[in-house]
């Protein structure tokens, strides 16, 4: 049964490590290539590619990596893969390492470098810091969480784009069993957004709901659907994403 799945001494440090440096090495290894696509460019050229269709549907797979390093501060790798044009076509991976510090049970900050990759290599990526302040409570059997978060992203081609995002969430279980409904609501808003093609203001917003369980003490998976909603030349669309997840507890 899955719920007495065991995983031998050591398997996820190996596993995990071998995941980071993939993930690392598929992103930072299409720099150069971008560069080199970056220098033969007109410095005028818009940081976006082809626009998305309206109402598209996604396939984003994410995996999360958390290791406690003590009481007060933890590494976290996080990383997601994005499947766009119906689900047939790769569009870009996001890696987020960082650390986190708790100043108490309910609240914490978080720092790290984020890139966002596209693909097809070429497209302009996009690669910054990020903050995080974050809270976390217990209501009941209700867990809530809440984020603000900013980076400071800088494209291949010089645009710069500085935005922060307000996240709030819960996580509801269902009955006595080890299953959880979990329900969040994103708000992006663009500060800065140099050669973007953006608009300052709410650019984004994500809505996601979906199901949640532990497989074994340190892994926990979900699955769930999402509608993000954005402002493309003044004019919101809309994705609909299927999120699939994973998150691995080292200790």
């Amino acid at each position: 049964m899955i719920g007495r799945l065991r995983i031998p001494d050591g398997w996820l440090f190996q596993r995990a490590g071998a995941l980071v440096a993939c993930l690392l090495s598929m992103a930072l290894g299409a720099v150069p290539t971008a560069a080199q696509h970056h220098s033969s460019s007109p410095s005028s050229s818009p940081a976006r590619g082809p626009a998305t269709p309206n109402g598209d549907l996604w396939l984003v797979n994410s995996v999360g990596i958390e290791y406690d390093i003590n009481p007060q501060w933890a590494f976290h790798f996080d990383s997601l893969l994005q499947i766009d044009r119906n689900i047939s076509r790769l569009r870009e991976l996001e890696v987020r390492p960082g650390f986190e510090y708790a100043y108490s049970p309910n609240l914490a900050v978080a720092a790290g470098y984020v890139q966002y990759q596209r693909y097809p290599t070429g497209l302009p990526s996009r690669r910054g810091p990020f903050e995080d302040l974050l809270y976390r409570n217990q209501f009941g059997p209700i867990a809530f969480a809440g984020r603000l978060r900013t980076e400071q992203l800088f494209y291949d081609n010089g645009a710069v784009l500085i935005r922060t995002r307000a996240l709030v969430g819960v996580r509801i279980p269902i009955g006595d069993s080890p299953w959880e409904v979990a329900v969040s609501d994103e708000v992006f808003i663009d500060l800065k957004v140099d050669r973007t093609g953006h608009q300052t203001g709410i650019h984004h917003n994500k809505t996601y709901a979906g199901v949640g369980r532990p497989v074994t003490p340190h892994m926990k998976v979900s699955a769930g659907y999402e509608l993000d909603v954005y402002e493309r030349n003044g004019t919101f669309r809309s994705v609909n994403q299927i999120r699939l997840g994973i998150v691995y507890r080292l200790n």
